[in-house]
């Protein structure tokens, strides 16, 4: 399945500020966040709904509800900050977490922290990763997930490189990939440039 992009002016306009090594704290938060939710937005179109009758104050009518629970599952910490605007849109979403990265000194990836609410199988899952670089963290994210069942799963994320996306729809061609831009490029130490830095450090200005 090809990657969704959501690269709008908006996006490109909000994605330039946070390219920007001059933005603030407190703006790219805000910034991360507004973009978050309309990636969300997106890729939530293939949530499934069903019909319900409701009372209004002048009449009785029939309504649309999302009929299948949704996860929302950060790669920590940078997709925190994700996750942080989106639970703000949908409250009953459930939150589970992974702690995951690329240890450039093994060539693998290392599992840290691994914490899942109950039904997440059974779940429509967002994975929150804001940045795909080399695309290995994504797979064994996925990997992780489909280990304990999980089958509709979205990956959600600000930027991506072509080859990151390209290796990650390879390997699980069966997931939605949404992104704003996957026009970066890999250096050599495995970051995308021109990028936007390291994201969880500027999100919780420990730079």
């Amino acid at each position: 399945m090809p990657v969704t992009l959501i690269d709008n002016p908006l996006m490109q306009h909000k994605l330039a500020s946070l390219r920007n090594e001059n933005t603030p704290a407190d703006s790219f938060r805000r910034v991360m966040a507004q973009m978050s939710v309309q990636i969300f937005y997106e890729a939530a179109r293939d949530l499934p709904f069903a019909a319900q009758t409701i009372q209004t104050p002048f009449a009785s009518t029939e309504v649309n509800r999302i009929s299948k629970s949704v996860v929302l599952i950060p790669v920590m910490r940078a997709g925190l900050g994700m996750s942080e605007a989106i639970v703000n849109l949908w409250p009953d979403a459930a939150v589970g977490h992974i702690g995951i990265y690329r240890d450039k000194f093994i060539q693998n990836t290392v599992e840290y922290y691994f914490k899942m609410p109950k039904g997440v199988a059974n779940a429509a899952v967002f994975v929150l990763d804001p940045i795909v670089a080399t695309g290995d963290t994504a797979i064994a994210t996925i990997d992780r997930l489909k280990e304990i069942g999980c089958s509709d799963i979205h990956y959600l994320s600000l930027l991506t490189s072509q080859q990151g996306a390209e290796v990650l729809m390879e390997t699980h061609p069966d997931v939605k990939l949404f992104a704003v831009s996957t026009s970066d490029s890999i250096n050599e130490e495995g970051y995308l440039t021109p990028g936007l830095g390291d994201v969880g450090s500027r999100y919780y200005n420990t730079l």
